[in-house]
C-alpha cells in the first residue's frame, strides 16, 4: 500500500462515504495523481473490482469536491496476520491541504469497518522501503512494521512493435472452436487498460463448457483467429445476450469488431423468437460503451454489479 497522509484530528464538515458510480472518473484521476508512473487507463482495471463489491473505496467530500480516498481488500493471508481471512489496505492518499485534519484517520476507519464486515479481524498494508512518509504514517495508526523484505522486479517484455498479420481486406467470419484452434483462441488477448472490461478466454471457454444454454465461436479474419464471442442462447426464454466479446489487442482498430458484431447479430435474428440481444458494460472512460452505441444499442435503464444493461432491437 502507499500512502500520502499523516494527519491527526477530525476535520469538519468533511463526508467520508463509499465510492459512488458519479465519482468514478474523478477517483481514477485521483489514482493517476497517486500513483504517476502508470497510465491513467492502467488505473481503471479496479473500478470492475469495485463494482462487483471485491474492493472496498471510500471518498472524502468537501462540499462536493473529493479530496481523498481509501481502498481497501479481503486476502486469504498477509505477512506478519496469524487470521484469515485479513482486510488489505491498497490505498491511501489525502490531498496536501487537507493533511493533518483528520481526513485520513476517518477513511481509515471506513476502510477497517468495512474489513470487519467481512470477517477480519486483522489490517495490512505495505509500502516501499524508500517512502519515508507511508513508513511514518503507518505506526502512528496502529500498525506494526514487520521485518523488511526485498522484493525484485524487472520487465521482460519485448521491445518491439507486434503488427498484425491479417491483410486489410481479409473477409471476417465465426468459426467453430476445436481442439486445433482452442490453443490460438486462448492466447488472444485485449489491451492491458481492457482486461478489466472482460475476462481472459480460457474462462470464458471454461464456463461455457459447464452452461447449457450458450453459443461460442472463434472470430477469424481470412485463416488468423483475431476474437472471441460467447453468447448465453436461451432459446426458451427468448432471451439472447452477448455474455463476452473481445478482439485480440494487435487486431484492434480496424472494423474486425464491427464486421463480427454483425454477424453475431444475424446469428440472433435467426434465433427462435429473438427480438434484440442484451449485453452490459462498465461505465468508465476506455471501455465499451462507444463501441455498442455506435452499432445502435441503447441502454435499458437496468444495473447489475456495476455493469449498464444495454440492448438492441431489431
Amino acid at each position: 500500500m502507499d500512502v500520502r497522509t499523516n494527519d491527526r484530528v477530525a476535520s469538519p464538515g468533511m463526508d467520508i462515504r463509499s465510492l459512488g458510480k458519479d465519482d468514478i472518473e474523478v477517483w481514477i484521476d485521483m489514482r493517476h495523481r497517486f500513483w504517476p508512473q502508470y497510465e491513467r487507463q492502467e488505473l481503471v482495471g479496479e473500478a470492475l473490482a469495485w463494482a462487483r463489491g471485491k474492493t472496498g473505496v471510500f471518498v472524502a467530500d468537501s462540499g462536493g469536491d473529493l479530496v481523498g480516498f481509501a481502498e481497501v481488500t479481503m486476502h486469504d493471508r498477509a505477512p506478519g496476520c496469524t487470521t484469515s481471512p485479513v482486510g488489505y489496505l491498497e490505498g491511501w492518499w489525502v490531498e496536501a491541504d487537507y493533511r493533518r485534519s483528520g481526513v485520513g484517520s476517518a477513511l481509515l476507519a471506513a476502510t477497517e469497518e468495512w474489513a470487519r464486515e467481512r470477517g477480519a479481524v486483522e489490517l495490512a498494508s505495505d509500502a516501499y522501503a524508500s517512502d519515508d512518509v507511508s513508513r511514518a504514517v503507518h505506526p502512528a495508526r496502529g500498525f506494526e512494521e514487520l521485518r523488511a523484505v526485498a522484493r525484485f522486479h524487472k520487465s521482460i517484455a519485448e521491445d518491439e512493435v507486434i503488427e498484425p498479420d491479417v491483410e486489410a481486406d481479409a473477409p471476417v467470419t465465426l468459426r467453430e472452436i476445436t481442439g486445433e484452434n482452442v490453443r490460438d483462441i486462448i492466447k488472444l488477448d485485449v489491451a492491458p487498460h481492457q482486461k478489466a472490461f472482460v475476462a481472459p478466454n480460457a474462462i470464458s471457454l471454461a464456463q461455457y463448457g459447464v452452461t447449457t444454454k450458450a453459443w461460442t465461436r472463434a472470430v477469424y479474419a481470412g485463416d488468423t483467429p483475431v476474437g472471441y464471442v460467447l453468447l448465453s442462447d436461451d432459446d426458451e426464454k427468448r432471451r439472447y445476450y452477448l455474455w463476452r466479446f473481445m478482439i485480440d489487442r494487435c487486431h484492434q482498430g480496424r472494423g474486425l469488431g464491427a464486421a463480427a458484431m454483425g454477424l453475431v447479430i444475424d446469428y440472433v435474428k435467426g434465433r427462435p423468437g429473438a427480438e434484440g440481444l442484451y449485453t452490459s458494460y462498465v461505465p468508465i472512460s476506455g471501455g465499451p460503451e462507444g463501441f455498442y452505441k455506435s452499432l445502435g444499442f441503447t441502454d435499458t435503464g437496468e444495473e447489475d454489479e456495476g455493469e449498464i444493461e444495454t440492448y438492441l432491437a431489431f
